[in-house]
């Protein structure tokens, strides 16, 4: 037997399967350090969620954490979540239930303030008697996000390109002629965040610049010198600060459709052809101006969960291995993947929260929970690259037999999982597929489980596998070995 290369990897299925027909969904993949290992990386499943505590409002649109607690909007309404699980309702008042995510800043539990972005309106949430003002009338309508930056909350007017600023640690105090409308470029802003080293991005219909505290008077914040790129967004929800990166959408007078994601002031491009490809179908049969991104740090690595919600799509960047995989919730009515379900992300009593789109539901996200936050079962997809026939080589190509590397024995005490199994079905024209085949997996204490099938197909031509997981088990695969005759690459 000889390993199957590039078993192991992210999606990266482009125009032509015939190019390359990969796709990893709810796996990730992660190089091997260790320059002893004969394994050159792992897939690693990625979280699933467990609820945490559920409100009445439907569609978590933002969550910020303090030091014990974190403030949620839902729907139109704002909670406090504590440690213990509860959650309650603030008092005196809703915000705009919009069906764009909200935003949320603070000053802290010094100046004990926050400021909620929701609609086109800004709302200030006194902490020490935890009640919600109604819209701040020198905001009334200009206001679609927020931010804090050196004592200042800002509020960005996406309709009229500009930002405003507060009195100085103080929320509730507004000077309508404390603002700065863009001019170095024509086009109009669309979104404005800010950055872990005091800067504020404003990214453009093509264009974006960062501004900074220049301390001037009377309005202290100017752009920063050199900072305006050739890279703006149709979708101001995508851009989101993972790390210590910029990324978005991006949006360019040649067309839209790429990720970029900006190492100081330069924005570089991120996304494969085979993202790209796919987001150019998006925009050609519905709309890609919705995507929203939801960005979370785990286990060493930073990912970039972009959703395209009108195509029910979810790309996942890690920023720390430069791969891309796919996240998405099975749909068995329609057999096929849906988009990842969390809206919004922070990290709060030493966990990941995240709110849903669709229910009230906070759920905690971790990689040993197997569900969805809406208790569905994670099913995880691994489709390699092809094996083809060997050049020179007779007019078939054998493969007698496939071997999953994978961590076996892993199964369940009891109910589902308690014999776990490998679901895998194959291809000769990588458009059609056989039948289902299993192989189980170990159940609990069977270490020495091999997971393989033999007999498997001939072509003149090509031969892929599809593996599927839906087990509740933690399944780490570290590659696959492969034996037939007349295999590119191999010796028969």
């Amino acid at each position: 037997m000889g390993q199957y290369a590039g078993f192991v990897y992210g999606s990266n299925e482009q125009q032509s399967p015939w190019a390359d027909c990969e796709r990893t969904v709810n796996w990730y993949p992660e190089p091997t350090q260790s320059s002893s290992s004969p394994h050159v990386a792992a897939l690693y499943p990625c979280p699933g969620q467990q609820e945490y505590v559920t409100v009445a409002d439907i569609n978590g649109r933002a969550l910020f954490a303090m030091a014990d607690r974190c403030f949620a909007v839902i729907g139109p309404s704002v909670y406090k979540v504590l440690e213990t699980a509860s959650a309650s309702i603030v008092t005196d008042g809703t915000v705009t239930n919009d069906p764009n995510p909200a935003s949320i800043a603070s000053n802290g539990d010094a100046g004990g303030q926050l400021l909620i972005g929701s609609g086109t309106n800004a709302y200030l949430l006194t902490i020490a008697t935890n009640t919600l003002s109604a819209s701040i009338g020198a905001l009334a309508g200009k206001c679609t996000m927020v931010g804090m930056i050196d004592g200042y909350f800002l509020s960005f007017d996406s309709a009229d390109s500009k930002f405003y600023i507060s009195d100085l640690n103080n929320g509730a105090s507004w000077d309508a002629t404390q603002y700065a409308q863009r001019s170095i470029a024509p086009d109009p802003w669309k979104a404005m965040v800010v950055d872990g080293n005091r800067q504020i991005w404003l990214i453009g219909e093509q264009t974006g610049e960062v501004w900074y505290d220049a301390g001037t008077s009377p309005f202290p914040f100017a752009p920063v010198p050199g900072s305006v790129f050739s890279y703006g967004t149709s979708a101001p929800y995508s851009v989101k600060l993972a790390g210590d990166k910029m990324v978005w959408l991006s949006q360019t007078a040649e067309g839209a459709g790429i990720v970029v994601a900006a190492t100081g002031l330069v924005p570089q491009r991120v996304s494969s052809y085979a993202v790209e490809t796919a987001i150019a179908g998006y925009a050609r049969t519905s709309t890609i101006t919705d995507a929203e991104a939801v960005v979370y740090s785990d286990q060493g690595h930073t990912f970039y969960c972009l959703t395209f919600p009108s195509v029910e799509a979810t790309w996942v960047f890690d920023l720390s291995t430069g791969l891309w995989h796919e996240r998405g919730i099975w749909d068995v009515s329609s057999g096929s993947y849906s988009f990842w379900g969390p809206r919004s992300h922070c990290y709060a009593f030493g966990q990941h929260l995240v709110t849903d789109r669709t229910t009230g539901r906070i759920c905690t996200m971790d990689t040993s929970y197997t569900t969805e936050c809406n208790g569905d079962l994670i099913r995880r997809l691994r489709v390699p690259p092809p094996l083809w026939l060997q050049a020179g080589a007779s007019r078939r190509l054998f493969v007698s037999r496939l071997e999953l590397l994978l961590e076996p024995g892993l199964g369940t005490a009891s109910g589902q999982g308690v014999d776990p199994q490998v679901m895998m079905r194959t291809s000769t024209d990588l458009k059609t597929w056989s039948n289902t085949q299993l192989a189980a997996a170990g159940a609990q204490g069977n270490f020495g489980t091999r997971v393989y099938w033999t007999r498997l197909a001939s072509s003149d031509r090509v031969w892929v596998p599809e593996v599927t997981v839906a087990d509740p088990i933690p399944w780490r695969i570290v590659g696959a070995d492969v034996e037939g005759r007349n295999i590119q690459g191999r010796d028969a």
